[in-house]
């Protein structure tokens, strides 16, 4: 009789109940139904490394294998086993493996009916040492005969002629093989011993239930987002009978409970890591949801393998193991004593109080977009509200909206909290920023990588001594950023592609866009943290500078510590750009700049004529006045009166 006995359509049962039935009768396929895909053999002349026998060798010793189990050493099983290189003790673990899977065979019922003649060849197994392993699995042409792309039960085969599929091999459910599928449970059967990693990569399965002989399951990352159609949830579950994995409320631990493989998605705001739980795997957390903002752990966590919560503030104990490592890794981590004030995260230590976290950053308009996407996808899927979904361009549109609000906000950091004065931001506690900040003038210390991407408008504080690497690097900072002379070390990557003015030497700086010619200093000796050194052979190379031509002219404007001859290579340089340089002076310059390019050499006898009548055309009668009387002192003519100077 065909029929199609691994995947039907059903929403109205319970997980449980749907996992039950599976499990009373597992499915088992003909091999004239499946693509078998035999195991390789050595060609004439080729010389194998010693294998392990085939499944039919070890089946067909079902009937005495304890008797070869305790064979003595003239037995050709031991004799065997020892010139392949297998030990005792992996010889009798083989030969115990081999019963089991016999005892297994013998309790399939004898009949095995024939698959639908559309479905023959959608599932692919290949020879294995000690059974099959699935590898192909085509979803879409099961989805086809069921008449429905979403909401299956799929049930994968058991065994195969009798041979239990013993391994899922990571391409079983390529892409193009579950693409636009939707499944609501997928039920592992109890022969599997051995799922490869990345095997669930590309599968929308909500609901993933592992058999009693699961022994190893590789890295299962879960990308909501990243399968079609998107998942709104994924757990697991696991028979009772297996002794290396277990699920609690859809999550999956193996080592009874101390290591956690995968904690049951979505996630709220904020979460708590299960009671018991020593290490996180490295595909522990879902991708492509919202992440919490507050993770709290146990103090007997010692390892954290996922980096994908490494934004959000971890409330750890110091005496939690992982701690150090979260802490090295650069994780926001804060103590019992943390306390929250207007969305942003403080400590507290000897001195004083610390920031831990700033406000969380806005969603970005692209994930607005997808969100919105794909509601408008379940809704034409008939999944969603019957109200009619927002069309692609509205949904944009509203999230471009959300976003540019979001931005026009601003960040004043309080001068003290719970009573204590806040005296440093610590690490990654701004990776992101409203458009303004203001450091208040209690803070002596910002800590490394607070780059507060966002940032349009900084005000930073007399008072302030030490800025860390890769600081308020947003790319987008308006106008020169006022840096206070009490700051004596700027580490490297800071203010990038940005324009600074140095109170210290009041000089003004242009960044370069690339860390590795960055020219900040980290605790200088004479107090000055900037290599000016280095900054005029950047400036005489003109690499990665956003306004080359500006920063030659504030060079020249406030030549601290500027040699001569380096002056005259800078003054070369800006005559190649002398038209847009004139220009540039008459509408930004003051009266400062002019008197600079004036000693400079850039402002002479050649050139006065143009630049007093660019002067005069953006009436900047300082700049005039001062050129005039430097003219005069030329003997460049007999000195005017005051109106006939001015004149326009």
């Amino acid at each position: 009789m065909a029929g199609n006995p691994l995947v039907f359509h059903q929403v109205e049962a319970s997980i449980d109940c749907l996992v039950e039935q599976t499990i009373k009768n597992p499915p088992q396929l003909d091999a004239r139904d499946a693509k078998v895909v035999r195991a390789a053999q050595a060609r004439e002349g080729e010389v194998w490394s010693p294998q392990l026998l085939p499944y039919e060798s070890w089946a067909a010793r079902q009937g005495d294998a304890e008797t070869e189990a305790g064979g003595t050493d003239g037995d050709l099983l031991v004799v065997g086993a020892l010139g392949m290189g297998i030990s005792d003790a992996e010889r009798e673990a083989l030969l115990t493996r081999a019963a089991r899977h016999a005892a297994g065979s013998a309790a399939v019922p004898a009949a095995r009916g024939r698959m639908e003649d559309g479905l023959r060849g959608a599932v692919e197994v290949r020879q294995d040492v000690d059974g099959y392993a699935l590898s192909g699995f085509d979803l879409r042409r099961f989805a086809q005969a069921v008449g429905s792309d979403d909401g299956l039960v799929v049930t994968l085969p058991a065994f195969v002629d009798g041979v239990p599929v013993v391994r899922i091999a990571a391409e079983a459910f390529a892409r193009r093989l579950v693409q636009g599928v939707g499944v609501r449970l997928l039920v592992v059967p109890d022969t599997v011993e051995r799922i490869a990693a990345n095997a669930f990569l590309a599968l929308s399965a909500g609901h993933i239930h592992l058999g009693r002989g699961v022994r190893v399951l590789g890295e299962q990352p879960c990308d909501l987002a990243g399968v079609s159609p998107r998942l709104k949830r994924r757990a697991f579950s696991v028979d009772a009978g297996n002794d290396c994995f277990q699920a609690r409320d859809g999550s999956l631990f193996s080592d009874g409970g101390a290591t956690l493989l995968f904690l049951s998605s979505p996630y709220p705001a904020r979460v708590a890591l299960p009671e018991g739980v020593e290490r996180v795997g490295a595909a522990a957390f879902a991708a492509g949801c919202e992440p919490p903002r507050i993770v709290s752990c146990g103090s007997g966590l010692a390892h954290v393998g996922s980096k994908a919560w490494d934004d959000a503030v971890w409330l750890c104990p110091k005496d939690a193991p992982a701690h150090r490592a979260l802490v090295r890794r650069g994780v926001r981590i804060a103590g019992s004593r943390a306390v929250e004030r207007d969305g942003c995260w403080y400590d507290f230590d000897d001195a004083g109080a610390y920031a831990v976290a700033g406000p969380p950053a806005p969603t970005s308009v692209s994930r607005r977009f997808a969100s919105a996407a794909a509601v408008r996808a379940a809704a034409l899927r008939g999944q969603g509200e019957r109200a009619e979904p927002p069309s692609p361009g509205k949904a944009a549109a509203h999230a471009a909206q959300a976003a540019g609000g979001a931005g026009d906000e601003a960040l004043a950091l309080p001068p003290s909290v719970e009573g204590r004065p806040l005296a440093r931001i610590g690490v990654r506690a701004l990776p992101w920023a409203p458009a303004s900040l203001v450091v208040p003038d209690t803070v002596r210390t910002v800590e490394r990588d607070n780059a507060c991407r966002g940032t349009k408008h900084l005000v930073l504080p007399e008072g302030l001594e030490v800025v860390g690497a890769h600081c308020f690097c947003s790319r987008i900072l308006e106008g020169p950023v006022y840096v206070p002379a009490s700051v004596r070390s700027v580490g490297e990557g800071c203010f990038e592609y940005a324009v600074c003015r140095l109170a210290r030497t009041g000089t003004i700086v242009h960044v370069s866009a690339d860390q590795l010619l960055t020219c900040f200093l980290d605790d200088p000796p004479d107090g000055v943290p900037f290599d000016f050194a280095r900054y005029d052979a950047l400036l005489l190379s003109g690499k990665s500078l956003p306004d080359r031509l500006g920063a030659l002219l504030h060079r020249l404007s406030a030549p601290y510590r500027l040699d001569g001859e380096v002056r005259a290579a800078l003054v070369a340089r800006l005559r190649d750009q002398e038209r847009a340089a004139q220009e540039r002076v008459a509408r930004e310059g003051d009266a400062g700049m002019v008197r600079a390019l004036v000693e400079a050499g850039f402002i002479d006898e050649r050139t006065f004529d143009r630049q007093i009548e660019l002067l005069r055309a953006c009436n900047r009668t300082d700049c005039v006045a001062y050129l005039m009387e430097w003219h005069r002192g030329q003997g460049g003519g007999k000195a005017r009166p005051s109106r006939e100077r001015f004149a326009l």
